[in-house]
């Protein structure tokens, strides 16, 4: 096995560190020659840094319009109930700033998990070449 590269860096807090990734996410968009996706989770964490690109801060500098937005993780209710991850990003960011609708691909709650990881894969797979695969995790408990 290689050697990893890469850095640590120890940042002061949660808002420190939703900045620090709110910049570096809008350079890396504002430089890629194509579309950028994003896959997103969900947590107190990563909803600092929704809002934080949702805010005057970065709203205005951020390259909506060519952002894809992906869920990396969800829990199995409908869209609408206090713990979906798609209702806490869009309550977020996804209302609060021009993200065109067509660009959001949350994972579909309804059927059966299987079902649902099945329809979600193929937008994945289509717009990733086929180099996206899905698969409902199962809880434990």
């Amino acid at each position: 096995m290689g050697k990893g590269s890469g850095r640590f860096e120890i940042l002061s807090d949660q808002m420190a560190l939703a900045r620090h990734v709110a910049e570096w996410m809008t350079l890396a968009a504002l430089a890629a020659k194509g579309p950028f996706r994003v896959s997103l989770s969900g947590g107190s964490t990563p909803k600092t840094l929704y809002q934080l690109l949702a805010s005057d801060e970065f709203s205005g500098r951020f390259p909506w319009q060519r952002v894809f937005w992906y869920w990396g993780d969800e829990r199995f209710v409908p869209h609408d109930h206090p713990d979906s991850n798609y209702r806490m990003v869009r309550e977020a960011m996804l209302t609060k700033a021009s993200v065109p609708p067509e660009n959001i691909y949350p994972i579909p709650t309804d059927g059966s998990p299987q079902d649902a990881a099945g329809r979600y894969e193929r937008p994945c797979k289509r717009h990733t070449a086929g180099r996206y695969s899905i698969r409902p995790v199962r809880s434990s408990t």
